[in-house]
């Protein structure tokens, strides 16, 4: 429980710095790109229970150099334990930060589908496979509509233009 507090002070105060930052050089500094990855499987959906109580689709922060389909492969293994084989983008999505302790995000979503792996918890949390009659109602509303646009969309990953 302790390492959760100082991880979550930590990541508020990169934010409070980064947004500082933006300031000084007048809004200058673009949203930061994170990935997320929607899997189903036997009607079921891969989130993580972060410490706090959310409910969200593995994903994170992509690296410096890195494509999106390297971003959800890495998050979702440090999330979740799992190997994807992740398929196309179903979509992108912005969030303008409303607080100085949070940065502003675009997140690409990819779906993906498990390949290997065993289901652990990391730091981020305890991921969890969870009808699809029940997330809807957990999901943390950010993630809403990924989960609406998702559905409304061919859900089978494809692979031939991913690298």
């Amino acid at each position: 429980m302790v390492i959760h507090i100082f991880y979550n002070a930590f990541k508020r105060a990169v934010a409070l710095f980064f947004n500082l930052l933006n300031m000084l050089l007048r809004g200058n500094l673009p949203p930061l790109g994170t990935v997320c990855v929607v899997v189903e499987k036997d009607g079921r959906y891969l989130v993580v229970e972060r410490p706090e109580g959310a409910f969200v689709f593995p994903g994170g922060f992509m690296l410096w150099r890195e494509h999106s389909e390297q971003t959800a492969r890495r998050e979702a293994k440090e999330e979740t334990g799992l190997d994807l084989r992740v398929g196309a983008i179903i979509g992108c999505y912005t969030t303008p930060s409303v607080n100085i302790d949070a940065m502003s995000t675009v997140t690409i979503v990819h779906v993906a589908e498990v390949i290997g792996g065993e289901l652990r918890s990391s730091i981020e949390g305890q991921p969890r496979w969870i009808d699809k009659e029940t997330v809807p109602h957990i999901l943390s509303k950010h993630y809403q509509p990924i989960l609406t646009k998702y559905l409304k969309q061919d859900k089978q990953p494809d692979t031939a233009n991913v690298g």
